[in-house]
């Protein structure tokens, strides 16, 4: 019985907390599309609701969390999830390369990470989770370093110092904090 009733009260904190997200945010006011997909979560399934470059709020959601410090759930990989079609999709895994660099986001995409590289995602009208951005530093057999920029469909050779300009946009952005529901979501 304790276990429907927590199941319960989750249910109703999620609609609670959709609501609130939805609330002020123009043009994004469609966060309560992701309640039945929410409600469908498994007990040890995390999830926030974050405004990106889309055109609608981005569902994202994990089982993997940490705390990264400042007391955030984060993780370094999660599914996401938007409205495409009139009905919510998974549209993609992302996954970051070690707890030093936590999935990230701003109002140009979702980032993740590692030690010598770093991606920036974005979600196209259409629905489709593709690479938008892509940095890479790598070394060769005298440890030379060299650095590669991918953007669309365009891979060039960039500067160390071009390199680290378009790491600190990940280093800017906001690490994304999972919870379970309205309650975890207020802290």
């Amino acid at each position: 019985m304790d276990k429907v009733k927590k199941v319960v009260s989750c249910f109703i904190l999620c609609a609670l907390i959709l609501s609130l997200c939805a609330c002020g945010k123009e043009n994004k006011d469609n966060a309560a599309v992701y309640e039945e997909t929410i409600g469908g979560l498994k007990d040890d399934e995390l999830f926030v609701i974050i405004d990106t470059n889309a055109p609608l709020p981005v569902l994202l959601v994990t089982s993997q969390v940490y705390d990264d410090g400042t007391g955030k759930q984060a993780s370094i990989a999660c599914d996401v999830y938007y409205l495409a079609d009139n009905e919510v999709k998974k549209i993609g895994t992302i996954e970051s390369m070690g707890t030093a660099y936590p999935i990230a986001y701003d109002d140009t995409g979702i980032y993740t990470a590692s030690g010598h590289a770093m991606q920036r995602y974005e979600i196209e009208k259409s629905g489709t989770l593709k690479l938008a951005e892509g940095i890479l530093e790598q070394f060769d057999e005298n440890g030379n370093a060299s650095y590669i920029m991918t953007s669309g469909n365009e891979t060039k050779t960039i500067s160390e110092e071009d390199y680290y300009a378009a790491f600190e946009k990940y280093s800017n952005a906001a690490v994304v904090g999972f919870a379970y529901g309205a309650s975890d979501a207020a802290e």
